[in-house]
């Protein structure tokens, strides 16, 4: 028996091949929609590490400026610590022209900065050149062109100035007298000038030039003979015109808010005397005396003098009723001696120097960051107080550290009064900077020879600092007094 066998008709067959065309399609079109969400949060997720690269960069660039800010406050606070160091054992005043270049190197080397061409001319003349090369003979051509330089000198001698004066005189009945003006160009009974007598007393007590090296400048220079007696009467006579001005500086000093007080030797035909310098910004007073005790600035102060006195440890100053400041300077330089004379070092003494060392730069930087505020500068000399008190109460062995703590206990106000009060310094450098003309004098000439001609340096050597101090010139304000004794 035969089966026949049923074919599906071509329509049942497309109609199925349309059905699985129809669901591909459709599967397609799912896999698409996957396809296009995905690629959506992708594109999300993409612009949000993007924004969060620029976040970063941006951080970077901040970090980058930060840490080159930090760099450059680390050198200057590198710079100023290393100063701040060595401001105890050096003087802080640095003038600007003889400051080192950083860009020079070696030694004996300068800036680079040339003397600034005057701006007075007093004569011009012209070096010509002429028509032929000097070297070859040749005729010059073209225009002649001209540069300037400028040359300052002096003339080898300078012969004086010899003025006679006719002098009219009247006479008066009513006084019964002759009359006549004064000529005010020298002393009475002096035939040499007042320029002349200025001269001589800077040479002598702002220069520290021996008598006979004066001698020799005015005969040298000038052509001028002059005795060695009469330079001596001559600053003895400027010296007595200058007491009223000297008087003056007394009350100056009197009414400063702080002064640096020092003292050194001198000796007066052969004894023992003592030369006070008392300074500031403002004035510079020298006095002479036989005595080292505290009865002579007491006697010079005064009631009513109502600073601070800034000094060393030098017991006279202990007395005083003023308020006192003491020297830092002196105290390092003697901690510091702690770690010397003794090879190698004793560590409690070296631990001491660096500690205390440490502190004073500690209370510098604090002070920097206080500035003009008061109440910062309060609470700082509060703290620091503390910090110098339990340094000193420490279980030191060593007789000397033992001896230095004590010796800051009993001054530990004095020593902090410079973290509260802006017109103290923290070093006595003012005063012992000022002694070192007298000193230098001192040097050559071994003291004076009278208690008078003493008193003629103190008082000549006072105006001349105190005046170059406050920006006068010391020829200028000599000539009008003594032009107001020739009167």
């Amino acid at each position: 028996m035969t089966l026949l066998t049923v074919q599906p008709t071509t329509t049942q067959a497309q109609i199925a091949g349309l059905d699985r065309l129809i669901a591909e399609n459709q599967r397609l079109q799912d896999e698409l929609s996957r396809q296009q969400i995905q690629m959506q949060h992708l594109q999300v997720a993409f612009e949000e590490v993007l924004a969060a690269k620029q976040r970063l960069e941006s951080q970077l660039a901040e970090a980058q400026a930060t840490m080159a800010q930090l760099l450059t406050e680390n050198e200057q606070l590198t710079t100023d610590l290393n100063e701040l160091k060595q401001a105890p054992f050096k003087s802080r005043r640095c003038s600007a022209t003889t400051r080192t270049s950083p860009t020079s190197s070696g030694r004996g080397r300068h800036s680079g900065q040339g003397r600034r061409r005057p701006e007075r001319i007093d004569q011009t003349k012209r070096v010509e050149i002429g028509d032929m090369c000097p070297d070859c003979g040749t005729a010059f051509t073209g225009k002649i062109q001209v540069r300037s330089r400028v040359i300052e000198d002096i003339e080898p001698v300078r012969p004086t100035i010899v003025t006679r004066y006719e002098i009219e005189r009247r006479w008066c009945p009513e006084c019964r007298a002759y009359q006549e003006n004064p000529v005010t160009a020298a002393l009475p009974r002096y035939r040499l000038g007042l320029h002349l007598m200025l001269f001589v007393v800077y040479q002598k007590v702002a220069l520290g030039l021996s008598y006979g090296k004066i001698r020799r400048e005015l005969a040298i220079y000038f052509n001028l003979s002059v005795s060695r007696k009469t330079l001596q009467a001559i600053v003895a006579e400027v010296a007595h015109l200058f007491g009223p001005a000297y008087k003056r500086l007394i009350a100056l000093m009197r009414a400063q808010a702080a002064l640096h007080v020092d003292e050194t030797g001198w000796r007066v035909n052969g004894h023992n005397h003592w030369l006070w310098i008392f300074v500031n910004d403002v004035v510079t007073l020298y006095v002479l005396s036989r005595s080292r005790g505290s009865k002579i600035p007491k006697a010079l102060l005064g009631a009513e003098f109502e600073g601070v006195i800034i000094s060393d440890f030098f017991s006279a100053y202990g007395p005083l009723d003023h308020q006192k400041a003491k020297c830092w300077a002196h105290l390092l330089r003697d901690s510091q001696a702690l770690t010397k004379g003794r090879p190698p070092p004793d560590d409690e003494r070296a631990r001491f120097h660096h500690d205390l060392h440490s502190l004073f730069l500690e209370m510098g930087l604090a002070l920097e960051e206080a500035a003009a505020d008061q109440t910062a500068r309060q609470q700082l000399y509060q703290q620091m107080r503390t910090k110098l008190l339990t340094l000193t109460q420490q279980d030191w062995q060593d007789p000397d550290c033992l001896r230095l703590a004590r010796r800051i206990e009993k001054h530990l106000e004095e020593l902090l009064l410079w973290l509260c009060n802006p017109e103290v310094t923290p070093d006595n450098n003012e005063a012992e900077r000022e002694l070192r003309p007298a000193v230098i004098t001192r040097k050559t000439s071994f003291g004076s020879r009278s208690r008078q001609g003493a008193h003629a340096f103190a008082v000549l050597l006072s105006l001349i600092r105190t005046w170059e101090r406050q920006g006068d010139d010391f020829f200028t304000l000599g000539q009008d007094i003594l032009t107001a004794a020739c009167s």
